[in-house]
């Protein structure tokens, strides 16, 4: 049963926790961590056989200058790192004893990253929620009382209803962004916590209320607490109970953050009276200083010689202790559920983008209708060639505008999705299938309203084929031409990392089945060596699709058909966009599980 929080008292605004009786928490140990990157051009030693202990109940600071390996170890430590060979892991890490993986870590541990990423569409109490839904056992009202104590904790409750925000929408302050980024990990009740730099960016006074509020929830709930910081207040500094200095991929110290000064001035390095102790050890472990790297092997001696025993002593007499799994992942449906509520909500609060969408129907809709206004009438143009190839322009601009402006709209979205998708994906929150399938049902909403705005304002205007029924048929090729844009744009969307990159590079990729897609040329004139990409492009499929239905009944005396050499027949065609659409999305949800595991 999650831990439940007591008042705090208005006089000392100090935070106070309800302790379970005879909670265990979690020790993180490893031995002899060696990391080396080893390439033909070089070959480095970034860890050089580190061991060392993190304890429960307490807030360990990693410390170091630039490329000193902090943060590499605290990767390690969370299992993010790469092991490979060209990148090389070896050595024991263990959480009470027991080895760990990626997956396992995340039953007991959590990562806070440097960067805050959560969807700036959702308010603070939604994030807190939508991370207590996906990770958390147990019923409802447990669900919903864990999010409020975690609230309280964190001191957001002044701002659970607000926005999270972010470079489009006006939201919460640095500061209470960084406390959800690290709340959202909190829900589950993780053990052990691991921040990368948690006070980046923010001010001295929020710097200090988050390493504050970390570290009565260490010593209150009985929490290992680890995190890398570059340069902290002295107020900050002070709050530490463990400190980890590294130089150049080996520790100069590591134990109470007490005993720091008492053990370097040992051997002659006296931190300055009434100075930051953590600007002074900083200054002295500088690598481009030349006075320091002669020390360094002074502060490896001292290490090894005064500090390295007990440590290591420490480590092999630790107890194997079994870790309780806190948390879980929801069912599959569940998970669907969540983040199709997730995406829509996106969507509705991000209004710009949606009436951007639908304004760009209705514009093209409206001006492409008046380009093609008044085309020549079939009834008295029976044997016009000029006025079929005016026909054929306006039907394929038709299909190739329904599937564009829903291809680039993916485009450009889903990259920007992609960090908060794989921060979200690493922490076991969800499936990729699950986030992949909301995705496509969200976005189909769009793709189903776009076309029919566009082609349904269009579509008389230019005076194709008067019928109904074409109409609807033509309404239904456009839409399935803009569920194929949607399947492609999902695919290139996953394949680049960056936005400007898929913009940039999507058109030239896209213009091969622009080209086979019998307008441009005639499919019977296509060289045997290329005419296959006629076979995957949507626009053969769906011109044959449209020409077959505008010119069914036609007056025209000339063999439009024929002339075109389209042979598949409407419905076949048709068939042939809907497995189109599903191979991409096929294709899209393989490629993502691939570059997921990538880019994390």
């Amino acid at each position: 049963m999650s831990d439940k929080v007591q008042s705090a008292s208005q006089s000392n605004n100090q935070l106070s926790f309800k302790k379970e009786t005879e909670k265990r928490g979690v020790d993180i140990t490893w031995k002899n961590v060696t990391y080396t990157a080893h390439t033909k051009k070089y070959h480095r030693e970034i860890l050089k056989g580190l061991s060392g202990i993190c304890k429960q109940g307490e807030m360990t600071a990693i410390m170091g200058s630039s490329g000193a390996g902090k943060t590499t170890l605290l990767n390690i430590l969370c299992c993010r790192a790469e092991n490979t060979n060209e990148v090389k892991l070896t050595g024991e890490i263990t959480a009470n004893g027991q080895p760990f993986n990626a997956r396992s870590f995340s039953n007991f541990a959590a990562y806070v990253m440097q960067e805050d990423l959560i969807m700036e569409t959702m308010t603070v109490l939604e994030a807190l929620q939508f991370a207590a839904h996906l990770k958390m056992k147990g019923s409802e009202e447990e669900k919903q009382a864990k999010v409020k104590e975690v609230l309280k904790i964190m001191r957001l409750e002044k701002c659970q209803h607000t926005l999270i925000g972010g470079q489009k929408i006006k939201g919460v302050t640095k500061g209470e962004k960084k406390r959800t980024s690290i709340a959202f990990e909190l829900v589950s009740d993780p053990d052990v916590i691991f921040l990368d730099e948690p006070t980046s960016g923010l001010d001295s006074f929020t710097a200090y209320n988050v390493v504050d509020v970390l570290q009565q929830y260490a010593r209150e709930q009985n929490k290992t607490i680890i995190c890398t910081i570059h340069q902290p207040s002295s107020e900050i500094f002070m709050k530490f109970d463990r400190l980890i200095l590294l130089v150049d991929g080996k520790f100069i110290y590591q134990g109470p953050r007490s005993q720091v000064i008492k053990h370097f001035s040992s051997f002659g390095f006296q931190c300055p009276h009434l100075s930051n102790p953590a600007d002074y050890f900083m200054s002295i472990m500088h690598a481009e200083s030349e006075k320091n790297r002669q020390n360094f092997k002074t502060y490896y001696e001292h290490f090894d010689l005064d500090l390295k025993p007990s440590i290591d002593q420490e480590i092999e007499q630790h107890e194997t202790r079994v870790i309780t799994h806190k948390s879980s992942q929801a069912p599959f449906l569940s998970e669907l559920k969540i983040l199709i509520n997730r995406n829509f909500n996106n969507v509705k609060r991000s209004p710009m983008e949606l009436r951007a969408r639908l304004i760009q129907s209705l514009i093209l809709g409206i001006f492409t209708g008046l380009v093609y206004l008044n085309l020549p009438d079939p009834e008295t143009h029976k044997d016009d060639q000029r006025a079929v190839m005016d026909y054929n322009g306006a039907i394929f601009f038709l299909i190739q505008n329904a599937h564009m402006n829903t291809l680039f709209s993916i485009v450009l979205s889903l990259p920007m999705e992609k960090a908060v998708f794989l921060k979200e994906e690493n922490s076991k929150l969800y499936s990729v299938e699950a986030y992949f399938l909301a995705k496509l049902i969200v976005e189909s909403a769009l793709s189903l309203i776009c076309p029919i705005i566009f082609i349904a304002i269009s579509y008389y205007m230019i005076g194709l084929n008067a019928n109904f029924g074409c109409f609807c048929f033509f309404l239904l090729v456009g839409i399935f031409s803009s569920f194929v844009g949607q399947s492609q744009g999902m695919f290139f969307g996953s394949l680049f990392k960056d936005a400007q990159t898929a913009v940039n590079v999507t058109p030239m990729m896209i213009l091969p089945f622009m080209l086979f897609g019998g307008f441009y040329k005639n499919v019977a004139d296509m060289p045997d060596w290329n005419a296959w990409i006629q076979w995957i492009s949507c626009y053969r499929y769906a011109f044959e699709a449209t020409v077959r239905s505008n010119y069914a009944g036609s007056p025209f005396t000339i063999d439009v058909i024929g002339q075109t050499n389209l042979d598949l027949g409407k419905w076949t065609s048709v068939i042939m966009l809907v497995v189109l659409f599903v191979v991409f999305s096929i294709l899209s949800l393989l490629l993502l599980k691939f570059k997921k595991q990538r880019l994390q």
